[in-house]
């Protein structure tokens, strides 16, 4: 199993809204940066996004799309001259899910959405991912991405019965193929992390290992085998890649998947120290203290009180 899929696969969307958004000439919006992941699509028309950090605004056209993953603030205008108006009093020309803004010039579409995923779940992902994934439409985007924009625009330009289940879905997919756009960019920039290592076939390889049975008795040398490499090889090219030693990594995974796994009642100690690779619950103990700063059992009831 490749990290990606083991990550996705504990993801669910929650309180997915979303808006269309209808903007003539002169216009311009302004985000405090909302909490969750928040996305906007252009349709049609063009617009400049400016987000806080960044040098120059990014000219966005049709079939663009940004994606804020930590709530960033933003600006979106048709010109850098146009006036701002605050996301709260637009919000206040909603129509069902539609708002139109601006003058009497020329159009701009977008299709604005939010959603909210668990914050343990998502953490690996989101650790690895810059706040801003800014994706332009080009040769390189997949069918099926486009497809899922595609079938996002028909669904939100006329909702049907179930659109709130079916556009929940597409949040889903979209944020799924956006997270694979950016992973194929950045396979060609200087990119550090366990996404870049997806990029390198050998060090993939021992990921899936990995990730595919945590609780083996993994060492850098069986690790090396699955790839492919010699030993030294292997733990220069992983340590350059992710960043950490492939025995760092398999800890933190390891970690994460626990912490997972605290989640649920009905498991003993023993049995998440299994399978996450520790012959025993005083192992485990050691090392999940040692990482997370407290005990399993902690952990566990703070989660159950929260």
């Amino acid at each position: 199993m490749d990290p990606l899929t083991d990550i996705l696969s504990g993801l669910h969307i929650r309180r997915a809204s979303y808006t269309r958004l209808d903007a003539t000439a002169p216009w311009g919006v302004k985000s405090p940066g909302e909490p969750g992941i928040n996305f906007v699509m252009v349709l049609r028309g063009s617009a400049l996004l400016s987000v806080d950090g960044q040098a120059q605004p990014l000219g966005l056209r049709s079939g663009d799309l940004f994606i804020m993953l930590d709530g960033t603030p933003f600006r979106l205008v048709d010109h850098e001259d146009s006036a701002l108006i605050d996301c709260v009093d637009v919000e206040k020309l909603r129509v069902d899910n539609r708002i139109k803004i601006g003058g009497d010039g020329a159009l701009t579409t977008f299709i604005g959405g939010a959603f909210e995923i668990d914050a343990l779940a998502a953490q690996p992902l989101l650790a690895a991912l810059p706040a801003l994934l800014y994706l332009k439409l080009d040769a390189q985007r997949s069918l099926a991405f486009q497809s899922v924009l595609e079938m996002l625009a028909l669904e939100t330009e006329s909702p049907g019965l179930g659109s709130e289940a079916v556009i929940g879905r597409l949040f889903e997919l979209l944020f799924v193929h956006a997270i694979r756009a950016y992973t194929q960019l950045a396979c060609g920039a200087a990119s550090r992390g366990w996404l870049a290592a997806l990029a390198d076939r050998q060090l993939a390889k021992a990921l899936e290992a990995m990730h595919g049975d945590p609780a083996q008795d993994w060492t850098v040398e069986t690790l090396a085998r699955a790839a492919g490499m010699s030993r030294s090889s292997f733990a220069a090219r992983f340590k350059e890649v992710v960043g950490q030693t492939p025995l760092d990594y398999l800890t933190r995974w390891r970690m994460y998947r626990a912490r997972r796994l605290l989640r649920q009642d009905n498991l003993a100690l023993s049995e998440v120290a299994r399978q996450v690779g520790y012959e025993s619950a005083a192992a485990f103990n050691r090392v999940f203290r040692r990482e997370m700063a407290i005990t399993p059992g902690a952990f566990r009831k703070a989660g159950a009180a929260a």
